[in-house]
């Protein structure tokens, strides 16, 4: 395993965060923007539109959340990924997913992972499990100290029921959905095929808000995720630009946005919807980036074995 390509100087606050949350497994309810809960897996189907850019010999610069997005990327073969998140412990959650994935077996993985069984919303006693935990932390300390710190304090002190309530999201789908969603969690053939890639391969993180702070860099490819659902359209629009100027490489794609249970042809939209569900004042504001437009399947479509394409993603290729 090649550890050194793993970055390490992130400037995040171990001790402070490590503080905050053992306070959560506590019981006390402080959180912020740089202290939010984390998201255990995506809440977006990953496998519907990342096919649509091309990472051979490309780079990448995406959100950090759950770490889904960029073990699809390297699934889909990106050698040269950042991530960006302003939720200082996103980077322990993503060093832990990866040397679960280095460590344990497929069906391992699941068990330590999903909240919920393969049976519809039932709980999954194995979640979080000391014993797997055990299995996962000598490759965890070898990739990132910090995050073994992070989780190794954790679960020395509480069960994986309390770290998971306190210090997780709650918006977990069925594991049907979430395995769709996920190239790599697929199938076990899928599954070992990013267990073989991720071995050699790193990432850059940068704690940090896309509206605030600056990225250094050029990239191929570039996901903004669900960032259009927190502010407003000109405000967005401002961003877009700036990124297209200062980070873009010519020819790049950008993925401007993931738009759950929307289509871009819907001409109304009711006032009190979020800004870039306006699907025609978008089409307007944003006429200069969107592109293209791609319906994929959403939740309701992985389970019910849809045809119906529920969710929207909107992505920009820069000429």
């Amino acid at each position: 395993m090649s550890t050194n390509s793993f970055n390490q100087n992130t400037g995040i606050d171990l001790d402070n965060n490590l503080h905050r949350a053992l306070s959560a497994c506590e019981g006390e309810r402080f959180y912020s923007e740089k202290y939010s809960k984390m998201y255990p897996f995506t809440t977006e189907n990953i496998s519907g539109y990342i096919d649509y850019f091309d990472f051979n010999n490309r780079s990448l610069l995406t959100v950090g959340s759950s770490g889904d997005q960029i073990l699809n990327a390297f699934y889909n073969g990106a050698k040269d990924i950042t991530l960006f998140d302003i939720n200082e412990n996103a980077k322990y959650y993503i060093y832990l997913k990866i040397a679960a994935i280095l460590s344990l077996s497929y069906r391992e993985f699941k068990m330590f992972f999903f909240k919920y069984s393969l049976a519809p919303l039932v709980p999954n006693d194995n979640m979080f499990s000391k014993e797997i935990f055990d299995k996962i932390k000598n490759n965890l300390k070898l990739l990132d100290y910090e995050s073994f710190v992070f989780f190794d304090k954790l679960f020395s002190l509480y069960n994986g029921y309390i770290i998971r309530d306190r210090l997780f999201d709650d918006d977990e789908d069925r594991k049907t959905v979430i395995i769709g969603f996920n190239k790599y969690l697929q199938s076990e053939q899928s599954y070992n095929r990013l267990k073989s890639i991720i071995k050699d391969i790193g990432f850059k993180y940068i704690c940090g808000n896309l509206f605030d702070d600056d990225i250094n860099g050029k990239f191929d490819n570039i996901f903004l995720s669900n960032i259009c659902t927190t502010t407003d359209l000109t405000r967005f629009k401002s961003l877009i630009e700036s990124i297209d100027k200062n980070n873009l490489k010519s020819n790049g794609s950008m993925l401007l946005g993931y738009l759950w249970n929307m289509t871009y042809d819907i001409e109304t939209y009711d006032d009190d919807w979020k800004d870039i569900y306006k699907i025609p004042i978008v089409r307007e504001i944003l006429k200069d980036y969107i592109t293209e437009a791609h319906d994929v399947n959403g939740p309701k479509d992985i389970l019910q074995h849809a045809n119906k394409k529920r969710d929207l993603v909107l992505i920009y290729r820069k000429k």
